[in-house]
């Protein structure tokens, strides 16, 4: 017997490494994108379908419950991932609820949703109807800065042929670590005189949801809800200072800047934001105390409650003539 070549059939089940997740956005809800397709990258993800059934309460002498009935049938998910420049900016938007422009998007009033498809197993899980319900950002000490977003789905069905007929790359943009590319954060404009130790960032859509009706089992359509930003920090506790922000009430802009190896930043920003629920406690002997407070997000006079701003690398300088 020859030994060269490779074997087959050592697999126990379809491999998560062979998996793609890809993206297209709707020009009409829950109606199946067309064309191109664009390529994320992704840590991990928990899309499924729940049903809902009900028993009628029968009265019989079998002494048995009597046969469930479909009501519904939901869709959701949550795709994580490592955040990186550029690859989550359409997800970011989308929850944002605005176009990007000049490199930068605020919070509006634009509705998106997505046909979300993953190729599994040599078949394609289709989720039209894909609304971004939430989305998180998070900083900490010791790890790399992470993401995950959350979607409502109309349904899932599945193909047995790809839907998309051409499809653009993932951004290859290196992993926000949180050493050398977390740039800081401040506070009213003042960075606060202590480390910073960990930064969370929700943009969720409140309120929002989807509607159900009879005739299908799966949604009719979505509602948007409005954007309510919130976060949270920790920051080695060596002054008042932000203790005595909490204290006097003050509203202003709470800003989070990072920037990858390749020179390409993100300045994350709530526009109008208050310090709330101070935590300055000795946990134990031997110790250094953190601070903790939780960031609310309002909106600023004349609207706008969170923005993001991309800046992109500058471009290597010209060789100078010689």
């Amino acid at each position: 017997m020859a030994f060269t070549g490779a074997t087959a059939g050592y697999q126990a089940a379809a491999q998560a490494n062979d998996t793609a997740i890809s993206y297209a956005m709707e020009p009409n809800y829950g109606v199946p994108a067309t064309g191109n397709y664009q390529r994320t990258r992704f840590t991990g993800e928990n899309f499924k379908p729940t049903d809902t059934t009900q028993r009628p309460d029968e009265i019989n002498a079998d002494i048995e419950a009597a046969q469930a009935v479909l009501t519904q049938t939901s869709v959701a998910g949550t795709l994580s991932g490592a955040l990186s420049y550029g690859t989550y900016d359409d997800m970011l938007a989308a929850v944002l609820g605005a176009d990007w422009a000049d490199n930068v998007v605020q919070n509006g009033a634009v509705v998106k949703t997505w046909t979300l498809i993953e190729k599994m197993n040599a078949k394609w899980l289709v989720r039209p109807g894909s609304y971004c319900t939430q989305a998180q950002l998070t900083f900490a000490q010791g790890s790399f800065a992470s993401t995950s977003f959350d979607f409502s789905c109309k349904q899932q069905t599945l193909a047995d042929a790809d839907p998309a007929t051409t499809y653009t790359d993932a951004p290859t943009g290196r992993v926000f670590n949180t050493v050398d590319n977390f740039v800081g954060m401040t506070v009213n404009g003042v960075a606060p005189d202590g480390c910073v130790k960990q930064v969370q960032i929700t943009l969720a859509r409140d309120g929002s949801g989807s509607d159900y009706g009879m005739g299908h089992a799966d949604a009719c359509g979505i509602r948007p809800g409005q954007i309510l930003a919130s976060g949270s920090t920790q920051i080695f506790f060596k002054t008042w200072d932000l203790y005595q922000v909490w204290a006097n009430g003050t509203q202003g802009p709470i800003a989070v800047t990072v920037k990858d190896a390749d020179g390409n930043s993100y300045v994350l920003t709530f526009l109008n934001a208050a310090l709330r629920n101070p935590v300055i406690d000795v946990g134990s002997k031997n110790t250094s105390i953190i601070a903790t407070f939780d960031i609310e997000g309002n909106p600023q006079a004349g609207g706008g409650t969170f923005k993001i701003q991309r800046i992109p690398a500058a471009p290597p300088a010209a060789p100078s003539g010689g």
